[in-house]
């Protein structure tokens, strides 16, 4: 699969059009790139990166900047990876989409090993411990649990992974 990854608001105006006729049969991730995604750009909220496959937009994800209480961590993560007991800084994965006919194809992989390396980047520039998401439903948690997002004990969809797990990902 032929595909690029950019920063939405680097995208060319042609490409960017695109982002209107989106769908990933979730209408308020559609409705986030398509009206919402570039006000958060400029405004420094979220960072959107975009998959160009065929001159058109056909996954994204958007990640910011947040931080997570310990105690929504599962207690074998904070003994593992030596946490303190304290509210951490992490990077969240905001959104992250797959337009219908591109879905079941790795595109999803291929986005999330790209918001990995920039969580890594994060924790050089800044430090951070880790990535964490809200799924948004019991098929998303499960599928953020295959890459080795650990569910937080009173939420099954928060999910973290920490940062030595991710570059051990990455490294393999």
């Amino acid at each position: 699969m032929t595909v690029t990854i950019r920063q939405l608001g680097l995208l060319p105006a042609e490409i960017l059009e695109t982002r209107k006729a989106f769908d990933c049969g979730q209408p308020a991730l559609n409705s986030y790139l398509a009206q919402t995604a570039l006000q958060h750009e400029v405004r420094n909220i979220t960072r959107t990166f975009c998959a160009v496959k065929t001159d058109s937009i056909s996954g994204y994800y958007s990640l910011t900047n947040a931080v997570v209480d310990v105690s929504a961590l599962p207690p074998d993560v904070i003994k593992r990876y030596r946490l303190p007991t304290h509210a951490l800084p992490v990077v969240r994965l905001a959104r992250l989409a797959i337009a219908r006919q591109h879905q079941r194809q790795g595109l999803g992989g291929i986005l999330m090993i790209d918001a990995m390396r920039k969580v890594v980047s994060v924790s050089e520039s800044s430090g951070c411990v880790g990535l964490v998401v809200d799924a948004k439903d019991a098929a998303a948690a499960q599928y953020y649990r295959g890459y080795g997002f650990h569910p937080a004990p009173e939420n099954s969809r928060l999910l973290f992974m920490p940062l030595p797990a991710i570059k051990q990902l990455l490294a393999s």
